[in-house]
């Protein structure tokens, strides 16, 4: 991350990256497969995936995210959450990352998807599924955008406040 802060991510080769760590790029491939990894990848997306598979049958779909999201929250160090800040704020703001970001979370948003059908008995392609992790993702993303530049926002409140909305049915 410091080399993509300092030097701009399009003006940092993966062999910088490398050098920095003092291993070989192969090295950094195997881990890493595309440079844009390096900023995207963690570990919290399959944590999340797994708290989620992992909530009891009757569990509202709502609250078994709402279990899952706080399973992860609660893993995180604070050095987690500072690195977690720093990604994000290159995959929003960094153009040769935005597209990445969105395959990212086209993604996380398909797995979620598939999770929450198999809870339900339903397609992973049926409409209600779909339009449920959307805006799960949506929520998500919209935190996240407002946390980079207000570190002092509680996300996990936030998150909270808006599955709660979800949940309801918006109504503004």
């Amino acid at each position: 991350m410091n080399l993509f802060e300092a030097n701009g991510y399009d003006a940092t080769p993966v062999e910088a990256v490398a050098a920095a760590a003092e291993v070989a790029p192969s090295t950094v491939y195997r881990y890493f497969p595309t440079k844009e990894d390096l900023v995207i990848s963690d570990e919290f997306d399959n944590v999340l995936f797994t708290k989620l598979a992992d909530q009891p049958a009757d569990v509202g779909v709502v609250d078994a995210v709402r279990a899952a999201f706080h399973g992860v929250t609660a893993e995180m160090s604070e050095a987690d959450i500072a690195l977690g800040r720093r990604r994000t704020r290159l995959m929003l703001q960094e153009p040769g990352l935005r597209g990445a970001t969105l395959t990212n979370l086209m993604a996380i948003e398909r797995a979620i998807a598939e999770l929450v059908a198999q809870r339900t008995g339903r397609d992973g392609d049926d409409p209600e599924i779909t339009w449920f992790t959307g805006a799960v993702v949506g929520i998500a993303l919209g935190y996240m955008r407002r946390w980079v530049d207000n570190p002092d926002l509680d996300v996990v409140a936030m998150f909270e406040d808006a599955l709660d909305r979800l949940a309801a049915g918006v109504s503004f």
